[in-house]
């Protein structure tokens, strides 16, 4: 369902923006940020986490393509990244999306639940959520 990043992933990944740069994408893949979210015909999606502090896994971005959202690829791909984050012994994870933005209503369907906001001049409120994974491993 989900696996680190590969060089070859790098024309998949870089399909879905311009931003970041090429070397900052491949130093992404090469630091091991990305899994790349799989099904049955291939790659769908990829997570961008980073862990925070050396104790708190962060899913920065978590992408499925639009013809395969609504199908549980989502919620499956979070799950098996919070058993790989688990299984080195972290607790919690945590996530971040804009007031604005609908993800908030998938991380709260998939057990996330709202710790916080960050509210900066002239941008949406960034919504902070979090989840006991410590029984996942």
């Amino acid at each position: 369902m989900i696996r680190a990043a590969r060089k070859s992933d790098f024309a998949f990944l870089r399909g879905f923006s311009d931003d970041p740069t090429d070397a900052q994408l491949k130093v992404q893949i090469q630091d091991g940020r990305l899994r790349i979210i799989e099904a049955a015909e291939g790659q769908v999606g990829f997570i961008k986490f980073y862990v925070l502090w050396e104790i708190l896994p962060f899913i920065e971005v978590i992408i499925v393509r639009g013809d395969r959202r609504g199908r549980g690829i989502g919620r499956q791909a979070v799950r098996a990244w919070e058993g790989e984050m688990a299984a080195r012994s972290l607790q919690r994870a945590m996530v971040s999306t804009q007031a604005n933005e609908t993800a908030q209503g998938f991380w709260r369907r998939i057990g996330y639940r709202d710790c916080g906001s960050l509210v900066l001049p002239g941008r949406p409120i960034e919504l902070f959520m979090y989840r006991d994974i410590s029984a996942a491993a």
